[in-house]
């Protein structure tokens, strides 16, 4: 017979009548109540009016300032399990909350580890020249796959380009900016 815990992670022991601690339960809510501390930071940067609610429109930013890579029809995916019938046009805080905490539980629209990345690259560079010219990643992210629009491809090349000589950074320099640390 299986042990039941209660709301705290409690295990009662009917015969010794002491109170056992479910570490793995507590282990599981210590990560839960940490995601929605992420997850309530990351809304309250877009909230701008303090109310609980952000423009629908900001989900895809908010989603990815998480580390989150949904393609644009997964991100309409999750907009529709957020959407409120009587106001699409915002997304409250408790809606945001329960929808995006099972995804990060759930690790989906994780983002690509930093060593298949530079393989990516490696492949794109023909010459071997160690990075990639802008028109080259005109061409790949503007009319291959799910293509960008002029403003995001404009957004990507301010993170290509490097400061200092304002050409396209080598793609191994480049790769840092783009992979995310997983902070689960």
């Amino acid at each position: 017979m299986a042990a039941t815990t209660d709301e705290a992670g409690v295990v009662p022991d009917p015969v010794n009548r002491v109170t056992l601690r479910d570490p793995i339960r507590e282990s599981e809510e210590r990560a839960n109540q940490a995601r929605i501390k992420r997850l309530t930071e990351a809304f309250n940067v877009f909230d701008q009016e303090s109310n609980n609610t952000i423009p629908s429109t900001e989900l895809g930013t908010v989603v990815r300032s998480l580390g989150l890579v949904p393609t644009e029809g997964e991100l309409q995916d999750i907009l529709s399990e957020m959407s409120d019938d009587s106001n699409p046009e915002s997304i409250h805080l408790e809606r945001f909350l329960n929808v995006m905490n099972v995804i990060l539980k759930d690790r989906r629209y994780q983002g690509e580890p930093e060593s298949k990345i530079l393989r990516a690259f490696q492949v794109l560079d023909a010459e071997n020249n160690g990075f990639i010219t802008e028109e080259e990643f005109r061409n790949y992210l503007c009319k291959e796959g799910e293509p960008f629009n002029d403003e995001e491809f404009q957004d990507f090349m301010t993170i290509a380009l490097d400061d200092e000589s304002d050409r396209i950074c080598t793609y191994k320099d480049f790769i840092q900016n783009l992979v995310v640390e997983d902070n689960d």
